[in-house]
């Protein structure tokens, strides 16, 4: 009988404070869901920052070979890395890929930050991804699985297909679930939360629905507010499905999201044309 595989997480790191929690974190959900890590940096001028230029692709490996083993022996991980240069955008997804990962994790400094790995810029690497992507900061707390999940509950037919991710974080996180949506949209939402219900009562999960307050700030917005306030785990986002003139002027709305002054965690899933969810 062969064994059954198991995917990788994918950590990317560039050795800064944030790579360094990305790493926390990455720790954390690999132990929670029975996973390997596979860390990744992608050499660039900000690896100058840290290793000597003509020799930062293998002090690079050197490093990561390191924290490979150290993960490996302190916490029962089986570890791997993979050192490459070029563009981050394409080399973090290609290799996930390559990797067949379930999850990828990265850091990111600051909504617009012109050096290292921005918002913006992450956005635009995640939008890429047929895998969700979970998002941290240098000021994200240190992970806590006795902190709920806020699930955003809006009326997109693809606001679904999060649903099988959130069952697939409680499950494995043994963690209860904050169901949030708008008073005004209390209708509109019905046949979601429907499904929402029907899903979590077959795995037995614990959540909690809480109506917000009408206001023309979008639902993510108000969602984190009350991440925030409730001091969650995490808030899981839907991505913007197509591009407009509007997204290439003003940006992707999910920056704000991802880039939030708490530096609360942000799984974000890609909506896709045919309604899919995760094998639990």
């Amino acid at each position: 009988m062969k064994d059954k595989k198991v995917q990788n997480i994918l950590v990317y790191t560039d050795f800064t404070e944030v790579g360094e929690k990305s790493v926390q974190w990455g720790i954390f959900i690999a132990k929670m869901f029975k996973r390997r890590i596979h860390l990744i940096h992608v050499v660039n001028e900000n690896t100058y920052n840290y290793f000597n230029k003509t020799t930062a692709k293998e002090d690079s490996k050197k490093a990561l070979h390191d924290l490979s083993e150290k993960i490996s022996n302190e916490h029962g991980i089986v570890t791997d890395f993979y050192v490459e240069e070029g563009c981050t955008c394409t080399i973090i997804n290609s290799e996930a890929e390559r990797r067949d990962a379930f999850l990828i994790l990265i850091g990111t400094h600051g909504k617009n930050d012109p050096q290292y790995l921005s918002g913006s810029a992450a956005v635009k690497i995640i939008r890429k991804s047929r895998i969700p992507y979970f998002v941290i900061q240098k000021n994200t707390p240190v992970p806590d699985a006795k902190r709920n999940i806020v699930l955003p509950m809006g009326i997109r037919k693809e606001m679904k297909e999060k649903t099988g991710w959130v069952t697939y974080f409680a499950k494995n996180l043994l963690t209860s679930i904050d169901i949030v949506y708008k008073k005004s949209e209390e209708e509109s939402v019905k046949s979601n939360l429907v499904f929402v219900n029907r899903f979590f009562d077959k795995y037995k999960l614990v959540r909690q629905k809480h109506i917000l307050k009408n206001s023309r700030e979008n639902l993510n917005k108000q969602a984190l507010r009350f991440a925030d306030d409730a001091q969650a785990l995490m808030i899981v986002i839907l991505t913007t499905k197509n591009e407009n003139l509007i997204h290439k002027v003003l940006g992707f709305p999910e920056t704000s999201i991802i880039s939030n002054s708490k530096g609360i965690p942000v799984l974000c899933v890609n909506p896709k044309k045919y309604l899919y969810i995760p094998c639990i």
